[in-house]
């Protein structure tokens, strides 16, 4: 897991999913968005409504076991809830499921601290 922020201020904790000698391939938890980060500049592209913006890693400070799981359990969260709406685009939330648990909670303060204290040399 690792950090990185995008042009238009948005801050996105990313999953890495695959790596190979010129990309990082990482998912945004919270989104489950896909970007390819390249390995030397750890920049990536993100294309939203025809507008480009730039993401770049900022921080890859490994997090406390506890709060990587807290992490996963919401990767898993949102991952869940991708997969439901693509069985039915039209299906509403159910009462709760958008909620996050405590711990949830705990974890997104933490990394919100976490990872602006713990940059990248240079940044």
């Amino acid at each position: 897991m690792f950090h990185a922020n995008a042009s238009n201020g948005a801050s996105l904790l990313c999953l890495t999913m695959a790596v190979t000698s010129t990309t990082i391939q990482a998912r945004n938890v919270a989104t489950q968005i896909i970007y390819d980060f390249d390995r030397c500049s750890g920049l990536a592209d993100w294309v939203v409504f025809g507008k480009r913006y730039v993401c770049t890693i900022d921080s890859v400070a490994t997090l406390p076991k506890d709060i990587h799981e807290i992490m996963l359990s919401l990767d898993q969260k949102y991952r869940e809830g991708e997969y439901r709406d693509a069985e039915d685009p039209e299906r509403k939330l159910q009462p709760g499921e958008a909620a996050l648990t405590k711990e949830q909670v705990r974890g997104l303060l933490f990394v919100s601290k976490f990872y602006p204290a713990n940059p990248l040399p240079g940044e």
